[in-house]
């Protein structure tokens, strides 16, 4: 999604005059889109503007700006951090940028741009970074506050699109010949359900199946508890769709998830896995996992391992637990060590480089009998 924030206001400054540079030396602006999600991208990005620093006593006109979900949680923090940037933008005001830009140019003065006023469902500006594939945001925000997930709070609750101004974008993607649309939101599945009307993620699927210049259609992120087995069933019947799920399962224990407020059992999970893998075969799975999360046992550990083996995912982005403040888990005692945190992170690690393996394994020889 922040991929696809950076391409838009691309798109807005181009469209405003401006052009892009490979060398920084060369940059008049210089914009860092930043994710709150993980403290490591957090700090990095805090890193990454930092050494801009000289950059800027060398060439004092040019305008620095730190955007995006850090700058919103951070708002009144950033600019003591970091002295030098001369814009905060966070994510619900990216529509403004070209004209606050113009504001510092101008006036020669900060501009802090915070809100979490609704963000303009507009057809954006058709910037994409790839010829062949393009990002559709189909909602923003979220309503499920995870209680590890910073989202809620930087990017608001769920706002859906409407459906016309998704199918216009899709449609104006194709016209600069993409034929591969990506569908983003925080949780696909539950697209629609602030609207007042009794269109849902199904029907959308549908309609752009039907655009005839899309030839290939994917989807991320599928939140377990909105999924229905609906979805696979669709999955199936409509051929442009790209057999791939990403559905994160975070714990393989009960206890961990009702902590997390998934609002998921492993039963649900597993019964979807079995769902999919029933109407979908072919489907490749995919998935996130935290370990380390606070109160999180030797034994609620070893449940996330054994799931690991019984599903056998083809990919797992496995993370290590960091407090997100003002999420709610920040709260709880974080009280699983280091150390402990790291082993766990090894383990998973190499047990699904194991099993992606032996998947990989398994498809060639499948692949090499069929020749």
């Amino acid at each position: 999604m922040n991929d696809r924030d950076s391409e838009i206001i691309s798109g807005l400054l181009l469209e405003r005059g401006w052009r892009m540079t490979e060398k920084i030396e060369d940059a008049d602006c210089i914009l860092f889109n930043t994710c709150s999600v993980r403290h490591h991208a957090e700090q990095r990005a805090y890193s990454n503007m930092g050494t801009l620093a000289k950059l800027k006593r060398r060439k004092p006109d040019i305008v620095l700006g730190f955007i995006g979900c850090t700058a919103q949680q951070d708002k009144n923090i950033v600019f003591k951090r970091l002295p030098h940037v001369d814009l905060v933008v966070g994510p619900a005001s990216i529509y403004k940028l070209p004209g606050l830009i113009d504001d510092v140019i101008k006036n020669r003065k900060r501009v802090l741009a915070i809100d979490f006023t609704e963000r303009p469902d507009r057809v954006t500006p058709f910037f994409y970074g790839d010829r062949n594939s393009a990002y559709v945001s189909i909602s923003e925000g979220c309503d499920n506050f995870c209680s590890y997930c910073i989202v809620p709070y930087v990017r608001g609750r769920q706002r859906s699109r409407k459906k016309s101004n998704i199918l216009d974008e899709v449609k104006a993607a194709t016209e600069l010949g993409i034929s591969a649309i990506t569908l983003l939101g925080q949780n696909v599945n539950s697209y629609g359900k602030d609207l007042d009307t009794h269109y849902d993620f199904i029907r959308l699927l549908e309609d752009i199946h039907r655009i005839e210049a899309v030839k290939r259609i994917r989807f991320v992120t599928c939140h377990p508890k909105d999924t229905e087995v609906e979805l696979f069933t669709t999955m199936r019947s409509l051929p442009k769709i790209y057999k791939h799920l990403h559905m994160p399962l975070q714990s393989g224990s009960d206890r961990i998830l009702k902590a997390m407020n998934r609002g998921y059992s492993v039963r649900h999970y597993k019964h979807l896995v079995e769902e999919l893998r029933r109407y979908v075969p072919e489907c490749n799975l995919t998935t996130d996992i935290i370990v380390g999360f606070p109160g999180e046992s030797d034994t609620d550990f070893e449940k996330t391992v054994d799931l690991l083996k019984r599903i056998g995912f083809d990919a797992a982005y496995i993370f290590k637990y960091s407090p997100r403040p003002p999420a709610k888990s920040s709260e709880f005692e974080d009280n699983v060590e280091d150390a402990v945190k790291k082993d766990r992170h090894r383990r998973l690690l190499d047990l699904q480089k194991k099993i992606s393996g032996n998947k990989r394994s398994s498809h060639r020889h499948e692949t090499s009998k069929m020749a």
